[in-house]
Formats: structure tokens, C-alpha cells, sequence
């Protein structure tokens, strides 16, 4: 059975106050029954030391034990008590008070002192003091005995008393929890309706709560911070589908079109076919370069494309991506240059790392003026650290974290749909480094890219790598087969990103 919170709070506090009632009165009823035996021991030992007294001072008028016990008899007072005193062979020699529930007698009891216990006689029990007397010339034993019915009546009706208490202190605890707790759990039912509100469409709803400050409260404000988080997510994702439709709209317009215009007439000559094709296949490159981009990004921001690490050298991936891109760089009249160290290991997503070189040098080429040079310099220290700068016309300080944004683009003539820096930030970061713009002014901008370093060098292989021994300076106008066709291929799906 599933209980409600206040079912279950007000059922422990119940319980709670149950055994805190029982414990107290466990101990009240014990106290009252020392504190009782205590006071009759007591008062016992008082009459007994005045019996002790009585016959000392008739010792003094010249009687013996049995006259002494006599006149102590009339003189000491015994209400609902036994006296009894015996001689040492156990003979009775005088008793008063109370009457004996059977013939009792003192037992011989050290001298110094009386001795006390509790006894039972028949059905009853009895609280007795006896005494070895010696006095001069007389010696004789003196027992006082009481009954402990009192006694134990007296602790029955504590208990009773307590336990009466304990019930209705328990009731007005349980009644008085009840009542209590649902004013107190009323704004975990406002806030249980306030969630009931939040949508997709009233994704703004938020919890409120009286204070702030309670345990309440900062349930509601955790509550509101992973709302917020939601609502960012919501919002990034509309925004990124919303974006992604714009960039797609324009491949599949012009494709559209395409086909529309060379469908239109019932006969056109093979070049107007070949040019339509030619456009279609343009476009289809770009149509599929960006759903490839977006897939690629979806799939990191879900998780979904893991991490394949194996031993891979860096410096030939960034000289390789630079061949890729001689072609784009000649159509520019831009140089490509790579320097710094070679044999640079580093253990990571070879296709993922070339994609992110590939972006960033395209993204460098297709921003620097024609005749000027871009640089990609790799330095190791205690990390490897990729600098690729370009001579462009700057980003301004405003925006320099916003080019990271997916399709943001600072120069819409520049191409590209704004995925590539985005993309290569991911890259750097799955694997344990950063890419961030160091610096950003007329004479151009520089992106940085740091790693940390392979704890292993792999093996290299001279063949598949001749050029790695050297340092590697690949112009835009060498048009030489060595470089160009030599050069390996770039990773499908690396795209030409626009940044500005």
C-alpha cells in the first residue's frame, strides 16, 4: 500500500512520540518505585531504631528484656506495622502492631546494623528490618515488617495514571500532526499543480513557493533551474531546426527550379542538359555536405558519435589537409604553409581530427585576401598546440565567441553555412582539448588548437609518410602533380565552413 506523504510523516511522528511516552514512562514508573521502597526502608529503620531506644532507657530502670519490650509496646506507636522481639534461641517475647500473617521471627542479624529485605509470606510480600541487638547485659533480636500491598498499589495506579496519559497524549499528537501537516504540505500541492502546467507550449511556467529559503523553496528554485535548462535546450533545438531548414531551403529550391526550367520544354540540346546536371550536382554536394554537417552535430550533442581513438601523427594530418585544399587555395591566389615540429603522436579520431584541420584551413583560406598566406604552425610543449592564422579582414570583438554558434556567419558571401567552427570546437573538446581565437585584428585572425599529447608515440610508416621528416611549405600555386593529386584525400563529410 502506498501511503501519502502526510500519511507517512504524521504515522512517524506518531511512532515517535509513542516511544518517547513509553521510555518516560517506563522510567517515571521505575523512580516511583524506588523512591517508595526508599521511604518505607526509611521510616522502618526510624521505628525500629526507636523500639532500640525505648527499651535502652527501661535497660536503665533495672528491667529485663521482656518488661522492656512491654512498656516499649505501649509506648511505640506502630500503625499498619509489626514489631517483633525474640530472644537468640528464637523465642517470642513480645509483639505489637499489626498481626503476623503467620509466626515469624527476626533472624540472628549482624550487629551493626539492621539488615533489610523483601519477603513473601503466603500470597503477600512484605518489606522486614531486623536487628542483633546487644545492649550491656541484654542482647536481643528486634524485627519491624510491613506490608507492600500499599506499595504496590500505589505503583498500579501510577501506571495507570501514565498509561491513560500516554493515550491521550498520543491521540492529541496524531490529531494535532494531522491537522498541522496540511498546511504545511498545501505548497507541495500548489507546486505538484504548477508542474501540471508546464508544456512545450507553456514552457515559461515556473514554481513558486512562500519561502524561499525552506526545503521547499530551494526544491522549487532547483525545480525552475532544470526548467530553464529545458527551455534553453527547447529553444536551441527550434532555433537549430529553424536555421537548418533556411540553409536547406536554398540547395532544394535551386534543385527544384533546376528541374522545373530544363523540364519545361519539350526538347533542349545536351548542354543545357549538362549545365542543369551540373547545378544539380553542385548543389547536391552542398545539400549533402550540410545534412552531413547537422547529423554530424546532432549526433554529438545526443551522444550518439562516439570517440575512435587510434595512434595518429598530427603533423601529417595538418599537412595532408593542407594539399586537400590547393586547389580552393589556387582558385584564391592564397599560400598555404605548414610549419613547426614533426613526429608530433597523439592518440585520437583520425577522421574527426582531419575533419577539424580541414575546417579551420578552409574556413582561413576563404577569409584571407587574395595573394595573402595562411599559416598552420604546430608547436609541442606539455601540449601539442595548432596555430592557424590567417590575413583576413578580422572579426570584431563582439563576436568573438559568437562565430562558435552553429550557422553563424559574419560575411554572407563568404560561403558556408556556419557549422564549421562549431564542429571543430567539438572535435577539440571530445578530445580533451580547446579551440578558441587568440587574436583578431586587420592584419587578420588566428585560431589556436590545443591537445595533450599521446602518452605513446605509434609507429610511423616512411612509405604512407615520406614527407613528415621535412618541414612541409605547400604553395597555392605549385600546381605540380607531387602535390596536388599526390596528396590524400580530405574525410567525407568535412565541409567549407563560412564564419563571417
Amino acid at each position: 500500500m502506498s501511503w501519502s506523504i502526510r500519511a507517512r510523516l504524521n504515522t512517524w511522528y506518531s511512532a515517535l512520540m509513542l516511544t518517547v511516552l513509553a521510555a518516560a514512562t517506563a522510567a517515571i514508573a521505575g523512580l516511583q518505585a524506588r523512591t517508595a521502597e526508599a521511604r518505607l526502608d526509611a521510616e522502618m529503620r526510624r521505628l525500629e531504631l526507636t523500639v532500640e531506644a525505648v527499651m535502652r532507657n527501661e535497660f536503665g530502670e533495672g528491667l529485663d528484656v521482656r518488661g522492656a519490650a512491654a512498656e516499649a509496646s505501649t509506648e511505640v506507636v506502630t500503625p499498619g506495622r509489626t514489631v517483633v522481639v525474640s530472644s537468640l534461641d528464637g523465642s517470642m517475647v513480645r509483639t505489637w502492631g499489626a498481626p503476623l500473617p503467620v509466626a515469624w521471627r527476626p533472624t540472628a542479624a549482624p550487629v551493626d546494623g539492621p539488615a533489610s529485605e523483601s519477603i513473601t509470606i503466603g500470597a503477600s510480600a512484605y518489606y522486614v528490618i531486623d536487628h542483633h541487638v546487644r545492649d550491656s547485659a541484654h542482647e536481643y533480636l528486634v524485627g519491624v515488617l510491613a506490608p507492600m500491598a500499599p506499595l504496590q498499589q500505589e505503583h498500579r495506579e501510577l501506571l495507570r495514571s501514565l498509561m491513560v496519559g500516554i493515550v491521550v497524549a498520543l491521540a492529541v499528537a496524531a490529531v494535532g500532526g494531522w491537522l498541522l501537516s496540511k498546511p504545511a504540505l498545501r505548497p507541495l500541492s500548489a507546486m505538484a499543480q504548477q508542474a501540471t502546467q508546464v508544456s512545450e507550449r507553456n514552457i515559461a511556467a515556473r514554481l513558486t513557493a512562500p519561502n524561499q529559503r525552506d526545503e521547499l523553496g530551494r526544491l522549487a528554485t532547483a525545480f525552475n533551474g532544470l526548467l530553464d535548462r529545458l527551455a534553453a535546450a527547447l529553444s536551441s533545438q527550434r532555433q537549430f531546426m529553424a536555421e537548418a531548414s533556411h540553409q536547406l531551403r536554398t540547395p532544394v529550391s535551386v534543385l527544384r527550379t533546376t528541374a522545373e526550367v530544363t523540364l519545361r520544354q519539350a526538347h533542349r540540346d545536351e548542354h543545357d542538359y549538362r549545365e542543369a546536371l551540373g547545378i544539380v550536382g553542385e548543389q547536391s554536394v552542398r545539400l549533402a555536405r550540410l545534412v552531413g554537417a547537422m547529423l554530424l552535430l546532432s549526433r554529438a550533442e545526443a551522444g550518439g558519435r562516439a570517440i575512435r581513438p587510434e595512434p595518429v601523427y598530427l603533423d601529417d594530418l595538418v599537412a595532408d589537409s593542407a594539399r586537400a585544399l590547393a586547389m580552393i587555395a589556387a582558385e584564391r591566389q592564397v599560400r598555404v604553409v605548414t610549419s613547426g615540429q614533426v613526429d608530433v603522436p597523439f592518440v585520437g579520431d583520425e577522421e574527426l581530427l582531419r575533419q577539424m584541420f580541414m575546417n579551420l584551413l578552409d574556413n582561413a583560406v576563404r577569409h584571407t585576401r587574395r595573394g595573402g598566406q595562411v599559416v598552420a604552425d604546430l608547436q609541442c610543449r606539455s601540449r601539442a598546440v595548432i596555430r592557424i592564422a590567417d590575413e583576413g579582414a578580422g572579426i570584431p570583438d563582439a563576436d568573438r565567441e559568437r562565430i562558435f554558434e552553429r550557422f553563424t556567419r559574419l560575411d554572407e558571401h563568404a560561403g558556408g553555412a556556419g557549422l564549421g567552427l562549431p564542429i571543430a570546437r567539438w572535435i577539440a573538446e571530445a578530445h580533451g582539448g580547446t579551440l578558441e581565437l587568440e587574436s583578431s585584428g586587420p592584419q587578420g585572425s588566428a585560431f589556436v588548437v590545443t591537445l595533450p599529447l599521446a602518452a605513446a608515440a605509434p609507429a610511423r610508416d616512411e612509405r604512407a609518410a615520406p614527407h613528415a621528416r621535412s618541414r612541409i611549405s605547400t604553395s597555392a600555386f605549385d600546381e605540380s602533380p607531387n602535390t596536388v593529386q599526390g596528396s590524400r584525400a580530405a574525410s567525407p563529410g568535412s565541409i567549407a565552413p563560412g564564419r563571417r
